[in-house]
């Protein structure tokens, strides 16, 4: 979850007011792991820094980005292993472009760790 700067009337003890969280999905598949449903009429390759990212939406209603380029294999393909999904495609690309260009926070992200 990522801090937003909107106020939040019910603010726990761990969460100042004023901090609102966004759930961001991060996922690694494994062999034979079952990859999110996406409606294929929904896809649009988003670029983040001269990189592009295919997007899809999921049958929940999120946003997923998966691969680093617009040749990418479909998100069911075994070959797809990490992927992020987030309330809006823009952001699901620049989580994962985000977490690709430093290695480490995304080792720590998979995890458990926190960014």
């Amino acid at each position: 979850m990522i801090p937003t700067s909107e106020e939040s009337p019910d603010a726990g003890p761990t969460q100042e007011r004023g901090e609102r969280q966004i759930p961001i999905e991060i996922s690694v598949a494994t062999d034979g792991d079952e990859r999110p449903p996406v409606d294929d009429e929904t896809r649009v390759d988003v670029e983040v820094e001269g990189r592009m990212y295919p997007t899809a939406r999921l049958a929940d209603g999120r946003y997923v980005a998966w691969w680093f380029d617009t040749d990418a294999p479909a998100l069911d393909d075994p070959a797809t292993t990490e992927w992020v999904a987030a309330p809006t495609r823009f952001l699901a690309a620049g989580t994962l472009h985000e977490l690709w260009q430093d290695p480490a926070a995304f080792d720590a992200v998979t995890d458990g760790g926190q960014w």
